[in-house]
């Protein structure tokens, strides 16, 4: 390996002392995390790197040499300290341009492309390292200025090289530091050595930038004159910072899924070890690896998902697989060749994130329930959900005509009972009149308790604003206040023709759903949600938070499907599991109200993540700005899709300006565009001159789109899957194992 060789030859040249004192500081940290209760193996990870980084813990802590355990200044420190690069720059380090021409996977191949285009185009060349891609990148130029390659850009072009890109990337030769401690009073001490260890009390944590970690930290002095701090931790410990923060269990409540992530992060952790030794550590914290959030982050369940899968990892031929995984993948994962060209593994193919055929139909379920007619009011409005709502609650009496007029008796035994169940004092009014809307609109504000509301909420000017009917304005000033709170909460809806119709008796359907309204601000329907995992036998088999509950459904439940988004009262429903549920339970502890949430997505295994589908229009100037950055492109004219994958990502890309086009492949798809995801349908939308006016992108998932996909695996735990199965059918072959208790 190329770092390996260059380590080798690194040490060679160095003094022996040199050598050796590096080792002892290695050493020496490596111990000092062991006896801060950290089981080997001992993980490196760069938190924070800044000018200056603020340390503290709950508890005094020692700052030691990590070769002589000796303190660097002081005994012991309290409260919080700033670790400050003294001499170094406060802001970022300028960046230098380059023109990106080609990646390889070896670094032979990749100096020898170099050579020849260094010839061939009198270009100055690099050959660039990428840790978490595995690959040699070479580039082409240097300049601080992006604009001042494009005549290198076209060039290139020209002689048909494709996937042309300009990067950025630090100036190198940082500056000559030196590492300050700086305490809570503003004494202040410069010290000695480059490297130095940050070790808690017993029982506590070292906390940097405000988020603690488990074991010791590391303070040192980068390349870039900055300092960079980073945590000894052992492997274990390492992922119950990782797994909570890349699977939220308090989102996605499903062990297995849990024990599916901690064993694919731990495999990536376990075969990345060193990826950045350069710069004295082995992962980063952020998503460029994996997240790691510190003990801030730990939760229960995850902890548990950790430790059950204690040391496990997926290999391939013996040797940790490449486990890549994905936020949520839009129904299917892609090839990862396709995608990352250096990851050429036969366990990261595409596969869909769904139950095969044959398990995917045995796995629907049909509940049949009550027949329910269509519920509407005089304003057109269906009202049938808030009907059946009404009367499973036992407000509204089940043989009770919706069509009928609203009566008095209606609003003092409707209202009293919907008192009851939202826990509020019945106030019936003291003269129920309920002849026209005007009137019933007061009696039902008082009687439901909601007249300071009114009063107090409603100013006289906002009135007109809120009714926008003439003939309210005649009305007394209790029944136009009572309209108009009614109106703002959703509560009252106008007639085909516009006006409230104030004069007009209500129906009872009318009425029902300003009851709903009110019942809904006090939770008094006591609907709760959840997501179906199975079904059998009547029973329905939920998940709901960190555990699952089992109902019997009633023969006469209402159950309501959701058509376009809106609610439909169905005699028979049918669901699958992870099918997201809202119901409620009468009396005898069963099902009598079932809804099907919306938005509807299909019966993909990650359907339940927020942006399984979304859409994003941006402007023609703003994709250019973006294209730009680094294909010099010039003026939009066009994006063509060359090729798609076996997901429907987009493979790739034909970026077309006035000053020529290039083609964009793979991951750099999503980056050149600042996509959610390459699995996306992009439409341009024209002026009459036929120039772009706007580019509209409609798609699916979020991430890269390979190896495990996250909420399908919480989807597939869902529907009860287990870990070992779920990490058999995103990484295709690999088989579990377990590292060395002792490390590597």
């Amino acid at each position: 390996m190329r770092l390996v060789a260059a380590l080798v030859i690194a040490a060679a040249l160095a003094p022996s002392g040199a050598g050796s004192a590096a080792r002892t500081a290695d050493e020496g940290l490596r111990a000092l995390a062991e006896a801060a209760g950290q089981d080997a193996p001992i993980v490196r990870i760069g938190l924070d790197s800044a000018h200056s980084v603020r340390l503290s813990s709950e508890r005094p802590f020692r700052i030691v040499d990590p070769r002589t355990n000796a303190p660097v200044w002081k005994d012991r420190f309290g409260g919080e300290i700033a670790a400050v690069a003294e001499g170094g720059p406060e802001r970022a380090v300028p960046s230098i341009y380059r023109v990106q021409v080609g990646a390889f996977s070896t670094e032979e191949a990749a100096e020898a492309e170099r050579a020849r285009l260094e010839t061939e185009f009198g270009a100055p060349g690099v050959v660039a390292f990428v840790p978490d891609r595995g690959s040699f990148r070479v580039r082409l130029g240097a300049s601080p200025d992006r604009e001042a390659l494009g005549p290198l850009v076209d060039r290139l072009r020209a002689a048909g090289r494709t996937g042309v890109w300009i990067t950025e990337e630090p100036a190198t030769g940082g500056p000559q530091v030196r590492l300050r401690l700086v305490d809570t009073s503003y004494d202040s001490a410069s010290v000695a050595v480059d490297r130095v260890a940050v070790v808690p009390a017993e029982g506590a944590r070292i906390e940097v930038e405000g988020k603690a970690y488990r074991g010791i930290v590391e303070l040192r002095l980068s390349r870039f004159g900055t300092v960079r701090a980073v945590g000894w931790v052992g492997l274990e410990a390492y992922l119950r910072g990782v797994v909570p923060a890349e699977l939220g269990p308090e989102i996605w409540p499903q062990l297995e899924a849990l024990k599916a992530q901690a064993v694919a992060a731990r495999t990536y952790a376990w075969r990345n070890l060193g990826q950045f030794d350069e710069d004295g550590y082995d992962l980063c914290a952020t998503p460029r690896c994996q997240v790691y959030a510190g003990a801030s982050a730990e939760h229960p369940l995850s902890d548990r998902a950790v430790a059950s899968t204690r040391s496990e990892i997926l290999v391939w031929e013996g040797r940790p697989i490449s486990a890549l995984y994905t936020a949520t993948c839009g129904g299917h994962t892609e090839n990862a060749a396709e995608i990352f060209p250096e990851e050429r593994a036969p366990y990261l193919v595409g596969v869909p994130c769904r139950a095969e055929g044959e398990a995917l139909a045995a796995s629907r379920v049909v509940l049949n329930g009550r027949a329910v007619p269509a519920v509407a009011s005089e304003t057109g409005e269906d009202v049938t959900r808030d009907w059946a709502l009404l009367v499973a609650a036992g407000i509204a009496g089940e043989r009770a005509d919706p069509g009928a007029a609203f009566t008095p008796d209606d609003l003092l035994s409707w209202s009293g009972a919907l008192a009851r169940i939202a826990g509020r004092p019945a106030t019936p009014a003291s003269r129920a009149d309920t002849a026209t809307l005007g009137r019933a609109a007061a009696a039902l504000v008082e009687s439901v308790g909601w007249g300071e509301r009114a009063r107090v909420l409603l100013d006289d000017s906002d009135l007109p604003a809120l009714l926008r009917d003439a003939e309210a304005s005649a009305l007394p000033a209790d029944e136009r206040r009572a309209l108009a709170y009614l109106v703002s909460q959703g509560a009252l809806g106008a007639l085909p023709d516009g006006t409230l119709g104030v004069a007009r008796a209500p129906t009872r359907a009318r009425m029902a759903a300003a009851l709903a309204r009110v019942g809904d601000a006090y939770g008094a329907f006591d609907l709760r949600e959840a997501i179906l995992a199975s079904a059998g036998d009547g029973r329905l088999r939920l998940v709901q938070g960190r555990g699952d509950l089992t109902l019997p459904l009633d023969e006469a439940a209402f159950l309501f499907a959701s058509v376009g988004g809106r609610a439909a009262a169905v005699p028979r429903l049918e669901l699958w599991p992870g099918d997201r549920l809202r119901f409620r339970t009468g009396r005898h502890g069963r099902i009598d109200f079932l809804e099907l949430r919306p938005p509807v997505k299909g019966v993909a295994d990650d359907r339940s993540a927020k942006v399984f589908s979304w859409e994003v229009r941006q402007t023609r100037a703003e994709v250019e700005e973006a294209v730009n950055r680094r294909l010099s492109v010039g003026r939009l004219r066009g994006l063509e899709v060359v090729r798609r994958g076996v997901s429907g990502r987009i493979l790739e890309l034909r970026v077309v300006g006035d000053r020529g086009s290039s083609v964009v492949k793979g991951f750099d798809v999503r980056t050149l565009l600042g996509l959610r995801e390459s699995l996306t349908v992009i439409e341009l939308q024209k002026d009459p001159a036929g120039e772009i006016e706007a580019v509209v992108f409609a798609g699916k998932g979020w991430g890269h789109g390979v190896g495990l996909c996250q909420v399908g695996a919480y989807g597939m735990a869902v529907r009860g899957s287990s870990y070992r199965e779920i990490l058999g059918h995103y990484y295709r072959g690999a088989r579990l194992e377990r590292i060395p208790r002792t490390g590597r």
